[in-house]
């Protein structure tokens, strides 16, 4: 088959979902989400005839529901950008490992695919969703420590081959790394993907970060609104496009404070733009106890005295 041929319909899976005037990182989250979704299937679909030509109709049940599953739902919905369905199929797909690994033993070869699934969190959630990561890294450490501490084994005979699905442990071995190598791939994609639009939004807003000799931009209403947009949809081009509106903002924390970091410069943006406490949280996705946190670490950070208002203080940049 000419390879040419493909890259048509490569092209229709990744742009699933993509509609035009989409934002930039929106994007690029959804065609590599596609891209990973068709592969893993993929996978589980291959893997699923090759037990079926072994004699093992179980495994090619299981096998083949999961790889049609890992197509069909995510073509019709953006399922993977609700991080509770998300959450939800990787907590499936552990019960599923975990009921194999108990049937099976946990010698029976399949166990380090849990593994697999902790590359997958990494991968599919993002930054705002510290909470699933840390739930999902819980849930799959105590069903492998249970797993692994009592040596499970329901079954035994007839059944019990049906269900052990890798008799040769070198056939275990290659499709653990190939599963391991795909999820590593794509979350070296992801990060190298959000640097290059990092790069991509300095490189248009460099001129003003001069500190001398930068025309004031006029901060019309209607950028103010725009800022207000951003960040109630917590888009990552919130930032740049505050130090475009703002022009002399950055310069004038940075020379109080010139180890500020990202967070930091979000979280004066933010109170420069009057969110209340309550608003950070829930635009970004926090507790309010968290926002309270980061508030009175920022006063400590820039010296800012208890009696004097955080906003009043801030309006002076």
């Amino acid at each position: 088959m000419n390879i040419s041929l493909l890259k048509p319909f490569w092209n229709f899976v990744s742009n699933r979902h993509v509609e035009e005037g989409m934002d930039k990182l929106l994007v690029v989250r959804l065609k590599l989400m596609n891209q990973y979704f068709f592969l893993m299937s993929f996978i589980f679909v291959i893997d699923a005839i090759r037990n079926l030509s072994l004699g093992h109709p179980v495994n090619f049940l299981v096998l083949f529901t999961i790889g049609c599953l890992f197509v069909i739902l995510p073509w019709y919905t953006k399922l993977y950008f609700n991080a509770k369905c998300a959450a939800f199929m990787l907590m499936g797909s552990t019960l599923v490992l975990f009921y194999f690994c108990s049937v099976a033993g946990f010698y029976n070869g399949i166990a380090p695919y849990y593994f697999t699934i902790l590359f997958a969190v990494l991968f599919i959630f993002n930054e705002d969703h510290r909470l699933y990561h840390i739930f999902m890294f819980l849930w799959i450490f105590i069903l492998f420590y249970v797993v692994q501490l009592f040596d499970l084994e329901w079954s035994s005979g007839d059944w019990r081959n049906q269900v052990c699905f890798h008799e040769n442990q070198q056939t275990t071995l290659l499709q653990f790394l190939l599963l391991l190598m795909v999820n590593g791939y794509f979350i070296m994609l992801k990060n190298n993907e959000m640097q290059k639009l990092y790069r991509q939004a300095l490189h248009a807003v460099q001129p003003s970060y001069s500190d001398i000799g930068v025309p004031s931009i006029p901060e019309s209403p209607s950028s103010v609104q725009e800022l207000v947009k951003l960040a109630q949809e917590d888009n990552a081009a919130f930032t740049v496009a505050f130090r475009q509106v703002f022009p002399t903002f950055y310069s004038s924390l940075y020379r109080q404070k010139p180890d500020i970091t990202p967070d930091e410069f979000k979280l004066c943006a933010l109170l420069k733009l009057g969110f209340t406490t309550k608003d950070i949280a829930n635009y970004n996705h926090l507790a309010v106890r968290t926002v309270q946190t980061k508030k009175s670490r920022l006063r400590k950070s820039f010296g800012v005295p208890p009696q004097e208002d955080l906003y009043t203080w801030i309006a002076q940049f």
